[in-house]
């Protein structure tokens, strides 16, 4: 499996399929997350996605574009989902949701060891709040 293929796969096995499993094993124990979430392993991206699938029902996710060079993959990705748990302090409004976010990896030796992720917080908070 080349690089973009991992992290593709890494949005569907974890966001879609949920196979937190599969996400233990493409992420690298030492993983960092350069985001504000900022995980610290595998196990921390794992609880990333959780707290995610615990915040929208219906979650889909599509890859919109990724790119790679090197050991570094770049992603626009297209969330959709019904906002059904507490989010950015915003309580389950039961409202549709849509948003691109911007994630970026690193990977070596085949697992996924770094990312930087740009979701856009403030868009996201005021479609939850209209």
């Amino acid at each position: 499996m080349n690089n973009k293929e991992l992290v593709v796969s890494f949005f569907m096995e974890g966001y879609a399929n949920h196979d937190y499993d599969y996400i233990m094993e493409c992420v690298a124990e030492n993983y960092i997350d350069h985001s504000p979430a900022g995980a610290r392993s595998n196990a921390d991206a794992v609880n990333i996605l959780k707290i995610v699938e615990g915040q929208f029902a219906d979650l889909k996710i599509k890859v919109l574009d990724v790119f790679s060079e090197n050991d570094m993959v770049a992603t626009r990705i297209l969330y959709d989902g019904i906002h059904n748990g507490t989010c950015m302090g915003i309580p389950a409004t039961g409202k549709h949701i849509s948003f691109e976010a911007l994630e970026n990896f690193k990977v070596a030796d085949g697992k996924i060891v770094e990312s930087w992720g740009y979701w856009p917080d403030k868009e996201i908070e005021q479609k939850l709040k209209a």
